[in-house]
């Protein structure tokens, strides 16, 4: 009997382009990243990752993904898989984000009640607002970020604070 569960996405292979040691350039497969997942039925799959911004490029060396949720000084190339029927909580990082929807429909809803529907080939441009995504489909949806460092936000005087509630 097949199961009614949409199957989940493959993770993604990733390839590294550098420089050899006679300063050629030159690509290499790197070990996928352990899918993140969070409690809520979605997962988060690090795909690249630099501790700082401007980021070190000199090095031929791997990198473990930073935590997103401990760092904010570099930046992060991550793939997020959202379940269908996915509620998820708001929340905030003090970065500049640029989102791509890669597969299937999300909604982006603000901490203001405002929702926009995003489709496949849709971005949005996230600047540390307090924010969350669904997935009201029967299929697996994802999305593509990266994540830079941002200057705080100041609102009304007072500084505005990460939430990360994962």
């Amino acid at each position: 009997m097949a199961s009614d569960t949409p199957e989940r996405f493959s993770t993604p292979r990733r390839y590294v382009t550098h420089h050899n040691e006679n300063g050629i350039a030159t690509v290499s497969a790197h070990p996928n990243s352990e899918v993140k997942a969070f409690g809520d039925g979605s997962q988060g799959i690090p795909l690249w990752s630099a501790i700082a911004s401007p980021a070190d490029i000199s090095n031929r060396g791997f990198e473990q993904p930073a935590d997103i949720s401990t760092s904010s000084s570099g930046s992060f190339f991550t793939a997020y898989d959202l379940p269908p029927k996915y509620d998820g909580p708001f929340h905030r990082s003090i970065t500049i984000d640029y989102v791509f929807v890669f597969k299937g429909t999300v909604v982006l809803t603000m901490e203001d009640g405002t929702r926009v529907t995003l489709g496949e080939g849709d971005t949005i441009v996230q600047r540390g607002t307090m924010h969350k995504w669904s997935n009201g489909g029967d299929g697996w949806a994802r999305m593509v970020s990266v994540m830079m460092p941002a200057m705080p936000a100041i609102d009304n005087g007072r500084e505005i604070e990460p939430h990360w509630p994962y």
